[in-house]
Parts: structure tokens; C-alpha cells; sequence
């Protein structure tokens, strides 16, 4: 009897260690319709899907992927609220490693009007949003992670996308 609970709280620990697991998933951008073989740089256009709730809970799900020719500019902008979703490129070679932050599509400050015609910023939650990551395509490119950062839980790796 001992055997079977000490096999059963094995089974669960597994099972709760699965449910804890980022996603991965695969991409050979090579392969993707728009490549341009010609050029030589590309833009690589990551839409993700982004399910669950904030903090390290977050199902995240590749919903496309497109590439376009061409630099990038940077038009990043800053983020303020301290839910975030951090997108970290991975080098095989000693490339610089630039983070990017995003706010969390599933809790976003909105700015409302109140009836006496003032704005004001007010949490909006969602209990699913997308997430739309631009990188600048280099030969040593091999992964993509990203990390989900809240107060409560600090910063949580959500998703890993390797590029072959």
C-alpha cells in the first residue's frame, strides 16, 4: 500500500512539473512562403498566441510567423507597468543578446474617460492576447526565449523557439 502512494505522488509531481513546462517549438525561416533567397537580410515576424494569466501561467503558442527583406529600425517603446513579456534572442556565436520588453497582453493599461471628460489609465485584463515580436535575422540566430515577469512571480521562462 505504501508502494502504490509513493508511485502516486511520483506520477503527480511529473504531472505538475508538465503543467509548469514552457512551450517549444520549432522554426526553419528559410522554409516560411515570403523568404527571398537574394537578399541579405531579412526580418523575421513572430506572431504568438498568449492564454492563462500572468506571472508564469501563460500557455504561449506560435499563431504565425512571416519574413520580409530589409533592416530593422528600432521602434521600441518603453514599458512601464511591471507586467511584462520579455523576448530574448539566442546566438550560437558571441552575439550581443539585446532583450526586448513588451507589455503583457493579458494585463495592459488602457487609458478610459470618466464621465467628467478626465483620462485616466485602468488595468485591463484578457484572458487571451497576442504578442507580435520583430527580429533582425543573423546567421548565428538559434532561439528565441521568452519570459513572463510579474511582481509576484519575478521573471518565468514561458516559451522557447529554435530556429533551424
Amino acid at each position: 500500500m505504501l508502494r502504490f502512494f509513493s508511485m502516486a505522488a511520483i506520477v503527480l509531481a511529473g504531472l505538475l512539473m508538465l503543467e509548469c513546462r514552457s512551450g517549444r517549438a520549432v522554426l526553419a525561416v528559410s522554409e516560411l512562403p515570403d523568404y527571398n533567397k537574394q537578399s541579405a537580410d531579412h526580418i523575421i515576424f513572430l506572431n504568438f498566441r498568449i492564454t492563462g494569466k500572468p506571472g508564469g501561467n501563460e500557455r504561449v503558442e506560435l499563431a504565425s510567423a512571416n519574413v520580409g527583406d530589409g533592416k530593422m529600425k528600432d521602434i521600441s517603446r518603453p514599458v512601464h507597468s511591471p507586467y511584462q513579456i520579455k523576448a530574448v534572442p539566442r546566438y550560437k556565436t558571441s552575439a550581443i543578446e539585446r532583450e526586448m520588453v513588451f507589455e503583457h497582453p493579458l494585463l495592459r493599461n488602457a487609458e478610459v474617460s470618466d464621465p467628467g471628460g478626465h483620462i485616466r489609465q485602468v488595468e485591463a485584463t484578457a484572458s487571451e492576447g497576442s504578442l507580435l515580436v520583430r527580429l533582425q535575422q543573423h546567421a548565428g540566430l538559434n532561439q528565441l526565449e521568452l519570459f513572463s515577469v510579474s511582481p509576484e512571480s519575478g521573471t518565468v521562462k514561458i516559451y522557447t523557439l529554435d530556429f533551424k
